[in-house]
């Protein structure tokens, strides 16, 4: 197959199961709705392991006691654990929603490795797992320009079902295009999408901190937003990135399944 021939992908990266069981089904729903492959991507974080590797490294319980001494190699079996878990998982919910899948891992940066292997067309998400019940709206994030037509169905199809307000966060002065085409590609809103102009990145980063969004859409050039992990922290949710062919490498092979 030529390279233009291929199919697009949804590729859905994380650095453990909880988070790519958290984020699946809102993969496994864009996958289908575009008619894409859906890819699991489980990243060894190389800082993870590099704590571990210390003489003192110790396993943490959530109320803050001690568990026991944890090492690089416990590390990286607890990675193995995670990478069963998400494959499995992901391979059962693409058959049930008749959606190719496959499923690799790396090791390195979850940022760094998602870009790796993706091409144009291709639709990043960065997983983190939020309870169902716990968001209350979606996010678009737009540099004050119409945002890509393709970005706009997802983020309305995301906020239509179940019905969430749509939250377009902008530099102020662009409101006259981005309600025109928010009128044009996101009809499946029922109410009103909410324009909220941020002057800059950390005004951004605090309106992402206090509403509890379902998914986070980047709408706007990379170069415009905060790192993807400064996303994540603030939103605590899956953000959605379109994929920069200008960091894509080719990929490894993955181990396919349907």
């Amino acid at each position: 197959m030529r390279p233009g021939d291929r199919r697009v992908r949804v590729i859905l990266g994380a650095t453990c199961s909880v988070d790519a069981i958290g984020t699946l089904q809102i993969a496994v729903q864009i996958a289908r709705r575009r008619g894409a492959d859906l890819h699991g991507l489980l990243v060894t974080d190389e800082a993870i392991l590099a704590a571990a590797s210390g003489p003192r490294a110790r396993a943490v319980g959530f109320f803050g006691g001690q568990i026991a001494p944890i090492t690089a190699e416990r590390m990286l079996d607890a990675f193995r654990a995670d990478a069963r878990r998400f494959e499995q998982g992901l391979l059962r919910a693409a058959q049930a929603a008749s959606v190719h899948a496959a499923f690799r891992q790396a090791q390195g940066r979850l940022a760094t490795a998602l870009d790796e292997g993706a091409g144009a067309g291709d639709l990043l998400v960065y997983g983190f797992a939020r309870p169902e019940r716990g968001a209350d709206c979606v996010v678009l994030l737009s540099d004050g320009t119409a945002p890509a037509a393709d970005l706009l169905e997802l983020a309305a199809q995301l906020a239509a079902y179940p019905d969430r307000p749509l939250v377009v966060l902008a530099p102020p002065g662009g409101d006259a295009a981005l309600k025109a085409a928010l009128a044009a590609h996101a009809p499946a809103v029922s109410n009103a999408p909410v324009l909220v102009p941020v002057a800059d990145m950390s005004a951004l980063l605090a309106q992402l901190e206090r509403r509890r969004p379902a998914a986070v859409i980047a709408a706007a050039p990379r170069a415009a937003l905060p790192p993807v992990g400064r996303l994540l922290d603030a939103a605590r949710c899956p953000v959605i990135f379109p994929a920069d062919p200008s960091a894509a490498i080719s990929p490894p092979s993955d181990r396919a399944g349907s």
